[in-house]
């Protein structure tokens, strides 16, 4: 858990985690109030209001790893599910707490709970955090912790539950303080699940599960009268958490559909409540039929609602529509060259920095026209239990700096040294590569952001665990809602000297065959050539054997061309090329017939190749987001692979593609129905 998540969530989300807890808790109270004589054999005081505050409340652990196994952690709901058990784990333990202290008497209450309980606080506060942060601190970057020290902390977690379990108290509590002190994230976090995962996913729970299908026996299920009044109590609890959350969310102006969804998510059970029932089956203050009663509810309850989650629940719609909604004001094209123009940078490592700096001053950023960048540095959610999306505190001193904050200093540096021509709102963002688009998708349509630049790395270079990176890549370029940049970055800093003084010389070439892909890129290189270090080359080429369906795609591209060679006119940083290919082998020539000198090719990613020609040149793609023409010029042995390349993607052209796939299978349909017919 991350300390920082808690103090966010108690201020953001405290009234709609207090909604879904207290009416469920409430409602379920009074019908076990009413029904307490008709549930017998029950040997722990107010076991009424610990099994109603117990199916009213989330557990954090259960539902981020529910949330997680259905891909959801970055979407709404499951943004808001988490920071809801956030804040009932908080109450959870505090109930505990309370529950302990209040069985003993005022002295014992005083004396040993209270006393105890501090002192073991401070200890791990103040004693085990300056251990952790000395192991830290040994540990160099980059490099992984020590054994001993991750088996240290492991039976330093296991001790301070058999202290807390000796004092009377939940042994849980003791291993959840040490676990808050522990920094979340690499590279201790991180170390620790990556070294407990295995004992713990293996060999671990397979047992706990074994020893509680042991206890649970249905045969012994005998009193159906006592059976349906705890189920009573349950389902009361459980349809109250619905009620809470329909009345908990109209202040955020959500649909009944969403309320619903939100209370199955909140009513996912898992091991916490399981191990709830058998330290009370172990203590023997349920008999062998209440506690079968409860871990079936549970198996049941959830069994139920992950699955209409996975169904109903489905947030990659949304970004889709998003896409489709805002594409108008999503494009270069249609960004007046006058106006900010915003760009988002995404930044994995250290690496990355340099290129895309370089990439920002080459679009020419003045007064005038101004750029706003936000550079996003984005990291695996590794040794964290939820994503984080934040933006950078750049007034906050530290002692020692990471990478991120070497990434934030270098580019800050970069906006300070433009003047008023730059600005920057650097973002950090921990989440899963697998649905980390969702959460940049919303970023880009809450920054009204019309340009997002990605990194590639191409020839076999790291691209993350089981190409999570390419995943990462194409989800970009199906759901982003705004034109984006797949930027192969091999290294713009040959002619480039940072220093303020220093001449900007930068080479552009660009190959332009037609299509919204081509146009968008177009519109990038327009707003380059006003900058005078920058030189630009623009091959037009004609293909003779691309007949493209559309005509009005070919008379757009004739005035986006002309436009450009209008605007600049006289300018001798701009030349023009006229290439005719007959053939694909013709258009792979001219295409490596490019010069050595330029330090950045630009494509777009499709182009308006007629079908024969893109039969014959897809088997050859190796890189799919970097589309046929961007893929040649990323081969290694194009140039000997130092020249570095940008392609271009309009979000016009990916709803094309989705138009064209609706109009094929409404042709197959229509010509199936009609043969079946005849």
């Amino acid at each position: 858990m991350d300390k920082a998540m808690i103090l966010r969530t108690v201020k953001k989300t405290w009234n709609v985690s207090m909604t879904v807890l207290l009416v469920p808790l409430i409602i379920s109270f009074l019908v076990a109030h009413m029904l307490r004589d008709h549930v017998p054999r029950i040997n722990l005081k107010r076991f009424y209001f610990y099994i109603s505050f117990l199916a009213s409340r989330s557990s954090f652990a259960v539902v981020v790893d529910a949330i997680s196994e259905l891909k959801l952690l970055n979407s709404e709901l499951g943004q808001l599910t988490m920071s809801t058990a956030v804040i009932h784990e908080i109450l959870g333990w505090l109930n505990s707490i309370l529950s302990q202290l209040m069985r003993g008497g005022l002295q014992r209450i005083l004396v040993v709970h209270v006393g105890a309980v501090c002192a073991l606080s401070i200890f791990t506060i103040i004693v085990l955090r300056l251990m952790i942060e000395w192991i830290i601190r040994r540990t160099p970057e980059r490099k992984p912790v020590k054994d001993v020290y991750i088996i240290a902390i492991m039976i330093g977690a296991i001790t301070l539950g058999f202290i807390y379990e000796g004092l009377n108290s939940n042994y849980m509590i003791g291993a959840a303080m040490f676990g808050l002190v522990i920094p979340a994230g690499p590279p201790l976090g991180s170390a620790l699940v990556e070294k407990s995962e295995l004992i713990i996913k293996n060999f671990f729970l397979p047992f706990f599960y074994i020893r509680l299908g042991q206890l649970t026996d249905i045969h012994s299920i005998e009193s159906w009268r006592s059976f349906l009044a705890l189920e009573l109590i349950l389902i009361s609890a459980y349809l109250g958490k619905v009620v809470g959350c329909i009345l908990g969310l109209i202040s955020f102006k959500a649909s009944i559909r969403n309320a619903l969804l939100f209370s199955c998510f909140l009513n996912i059970k898992g091991i916490i409540e399981l191990m709830h029932f058998l330290r009370w089956r172990s203590r023997k203050y349920v008999d062998i039929q209440t506690f079968s009663e409860l871990v079936l509810s549970n198996l049941v309850l959830t069994a139920i609602v992950t699955p209409l989650i996975a169904i109903f629940y489905k947030p990659q719609r949304r970004l889709e529509s998003i896409a489709r909604v805002d594409n108008c004001i999503r494009t270069l094209r249609t960004t007046l060259p006058s106006s900010e123009l915003r760009i988002l940078c995404c930044i994995h490592h250290e690496d990355n920095v340099n290129g895309i700096i370089t990439l920002l001053r080459a679009t020419n950023p003045t007064e005038m026209n101004p750029i706003c960048a936000y550079p996003v540095h984005l990291k695996d959610l590794a040794g964290r239990a939820a994503p984080v999306v934040l933006p950078y505190n750049t007034q906050k001193y530290k002692l020692a700096s990471n990478a991120t904050d070497r990434i934030m200093r270098a580019v800050i540096k970069y906006s300070r040294s433009s003047g008023p021509a730059v600005a920057v709102q650097p973002f950090i963002m921990i989440s899963p590569y697998d649905t980390m688009h969702q959460s940049i998708c919303r970023l880009l349509k809450d920054k009204f952001i019309p340009l997002i630049l990605v990194p590639l790395f191409p020839n076999g270079e790291v691209q993350g665990p089981n190409g999570t990176l390419h995943n990462f890549n194409i989800n970009i370029l199906h759901y982003a809602p705004c034109t984006v940049g797949i930027f192969v970055d091999r290294g713009l800093n040959s002619c480039i000297n940072t220093a303020k003084s220093a001449k900007f010389c930068y080479n552009v070439a660009v190959f332009f065959i037609g299509g919204p892909d081509d146009r968008e890129a177009m519109a990038l290189v327009s707003r380059m050539s006003g900058h005078p270090g920058v030189s630009i080359t623009v091959f037009r080429i004609n293909l003779e054997e691309n007949i493209v369906e559309n005509e009005s795609e070919k008379h757009i591209d004739e005035v986006v061309m002309n436009e450009f060679v209008a605007s600049n006119f006289g300018n001798a940083s701009v030349v023009c090329r006229q290439i005719v290919a007959n053939d694909t082998k013709q258009l792979v020539s001219a295409v490596r017939s490019l010069e050595r000198s330029n330090d950045l090719v630009i494509v777009g990613r499709q182009q308006a190749f007629s079908s024969q020609l893109e039969e014959e040149m897809r088997p050859w793609v190796e890189y799919e987001e970097l589309g046929i023409i961007g893929d040649l010029l990323a081969s290694a042995d194009f140039v000997g692979g130092m020249m570095s390349i940008l392609v271009i993607q309009s979000v016009e052209s990916v709803q094309g593609a989705t138009h064209k796939t609706v109009k094929t299978l409404g042709n197959l349909i229509y010509n199936y129905s009609t043969s079946s017919w005849r």
